[in-house]
């Protein structure tokens, strides 16, 4: 199995514990935003590892949906930085969203796999 395809298995794992972390317990702790960063850089190498080997292809669905999935996936993570570090409002608005952020990069994964089959 090439490397990007389990860099990208692991994103899910890791995106998938600290999203559903922070709901759970309702808070954002130092250790969810490490399991997200470790995410989030599996997540860009293996997409541009992708990229790189798709060529000059048209964009497609899940073309499309992939690159705005990272984009949300790296908003998302500026916003957990910004909610621990002090900016209170934005904590409560990370809890209230974060899922809905993360079923979109679900949903985005699945395009990929529905893609390559």
């Amino acid at each position: 199995m090439p490397y990007f395809v389990i860099l990208i298995l692991v994103a899910l794992v890791l995106y998938t514990i600290a999203i559903w972390s922070e709901t759970i317990v309702k808070q954002l702790k130092p250790w969810i935003i490490i399991i997200f960063s470790i995410a989030l850089i599996c997540d860009i190498i293996s997409t541009s590892k992708m990229y790189f080997l798709a060529g000059n292809q048209e964009l497609n669905l899940h073309s499309v949906a992939g690159y705005a999935a990272l984009g949300i996936m790296l908003l998302h993570f500026i916003w957990a930085i910004l909610a621990i570090i002090g900016f209170k409002n934005l904590a409560f608005y990370f809890n209230r969203y974060s899922v809905y952020a993360w079923f979109f990069w679900l949903i985005t994964f699945g395009t990929g796999v529905y893609h390559r089959l």
